[in-house]
């Protein structure tokens, strides 16, 4: 379905992740009255008010939450079970895509690991040796070829799965079903825009961080180079910061391009938009987002890094073997397939919960939910 109020049906008869007038084709269960049909007066029984409740009003009506989260405005723990929740909603959709994303990323990558791993041990020889630095240069070719491809790589990954995500987090959000070849769809028109976004992303965060050291490359061309190593430390310093700021204002860009529809610069301005005023609580849900995967990751990848490790000294090769190399990238692919999906579902999450604060979008989605519409 589209989102309420700011997409319609595509031109070209792809589906938008949100659209109301599907909603009929979605089952009513979700959000119900939580006392159920009013009966007659007469017939209603005289009871006290319950417990809390003097006035015998009924107390708070709890939220409708016909998907995975409540239509609300969420708490830290409803944004990090949400994230959760529309893996084990939809586990087969969801990690479906992202381990066949995560297979063909790691078959690209393979080789130009192998390859730099080769070179290195080249370069560093026996224990105890002194490195060769004739082949330095190859160490430094390996390394650029294996960063060059896990960048272009992943780029390329990321997107596809960024888009295919939202997607499905945003009709579990309204309890739809989901379908992998109809969320394809709808996602599929967005991914050359969404990848116009990321790259756009990195970009200014890139921008951000080489800015602030143009007084440390100015000073050194004029000579001052003490001058020139204490603003290039202060520069990186500040560059970190600003890197960090840069990156949070726009991280919730993408699920804004996919589900409104927008241009990439307009998705951009409206992460912006939806950050200022709640940067600090959305900085400490990042960041304890990336700690949760790099924890799940690291648990994930250790048995198969140490398989690896052990499988090489057993055959007497080396780690970059086939063999080992197959054995940690099977890690590496169980581990990306796993936190993937659940970094994707808090961003998509964050923007959720952004318009619902800042633009009443939970009542759009009640609607959107109940065909109201």
């Amino acid at each position: 379905m589209s989102e309420p109020q700011d997409r319609g049906r595509a031109d070209d008869g792809s589906v938008p992740p949100w659209d109301p007038a599907r909603s009929g084709d979605q089952p009513s269960g979700g959000w119900q009255s939580p006392t159920g049909p009013t009966p007659p007066p007469a017939a209603a029984p005289r009871t006290p008010p319950p417990a809390g409740d003097p006035w015998g009003f009924g107390g708070p009506v709890p939220s409708p939450r016909p998907g995975i989260v409540p239509l609300r405005p969420l708490a830290l723990g409803e944004l990090l079970d949400g994230a959760f929740q529309y893996i084990r909603a939809h586990p087969k959709v969801v990690l479906g895509v992202s381990a066949v994303v995560a297979v063909v990323t790691t078959l690209i990558q393979a080789p130009f690991q192998a390859i730099y791993g080769q070179s290195l041990e080249a370069f560093v020889g026996p224990a105890g040796t002194t490195p060769d630095l004739a082949r330095l240069s190859g160490v430094i070719g390996g390394a650029s070829a294996l960063l060059g491809a896990s960048a272009v790589v992943g780029l390329l990954a990321n997107t596809v799965l960024t888009g295919l995500l939202v997607v499905v987090l945003s009709r579990s959000v309204l309890g739809a079903p989901v379908d992998a070849r109809e969320c394809w769809n709808a996602a599929r028109p967005r991914l050359p825009g969404l990848l116009g976004v990321v790259v756009l992303v990195a970009l200014v965060s890139l921008l951000a961080f080489v800015v602030v050291l143009l007084p440390a490359g100015v000073a050194y061309l004029a000579g001052a180079t003490t001058l020139a190593a204490g603003l290039l430390v202060l520069g990186m310093l500040v560059g970190a910061v600003a890197t960090l700021v840069v990156s949070v204002l726009l991280a919730l860009a993408a699920p804004a391009y996919v589900l409104e529809g927008t241009g990439v610069v307009a998705a951009l301005g409206r992460s912006r938009h939806l950050v200022t005023g709640r940067f600090w609580p959305i900085l400490g849900t990042l960041l304890l987002t990336y700690v949760i995967v790099l924890i799940i990751a690291g648990i994930v990848g250790v048995p198969f890094t140490g398989g690896a490790a052990a499988v090489a000294g057993a055959m007497g090769t080396s780690p970059y073997a086939f063999v080992p190399l197959l054995i940690s990238s099977i890690g590496s692919v169980i581990g990306t397939a796993l936190t993937s999906p659940f970094q994707a579902g808090v961003t998509g999450l964050l923007y959720i919960d952004q318009r619902m604060r800042r633009e009443g979008f939970d009542i759009e989605l009640q609607r959107a939910a109940h065909g109201l519409t």
